[in-house]
């Protein structure tokens, strides 16, 4: 739990501090690394809210980032539970 908190609050001091080439990989390596890390949607969705990264071909509500957020969760599922078998 420890390691969980530690992990996210770096992830949200790099999106607030880093530029994106960054702090991107970085949101992506927390959801690798830590099982159920759907707080990586919620820092999805702060990081289009504190940087406004705006697209005109998007309408939706919802930024490409936080959909590649979302399926990155959905494939590890499987994924981890394959590899849990293992251990």
């Amino acid at each position: 739990m420890t390691r969980r908190l530690i992990g996210f609050v770096l992830i949200l001091v790099s999106i607030l501090i880093l530029p994106y080439w960054i702090y991107i990989p970085v949101l992506f390596v927390g959801i690798v690394l830590f099982p159920f890390f759907w707080e990586g949607i919620v820092l999805t969705f702060f990081i289009n809210i504190i940087h406004n990264v705006g697209t005109n071909f998007s309408v939706s509500l919802v930024s490409p980032l936080t959909l590649a957020a979302l399926v990155a969760l959905i494939v590890m599922l499987p994924i981890r539970g394959s590899l849990r078998s293992y251990v």
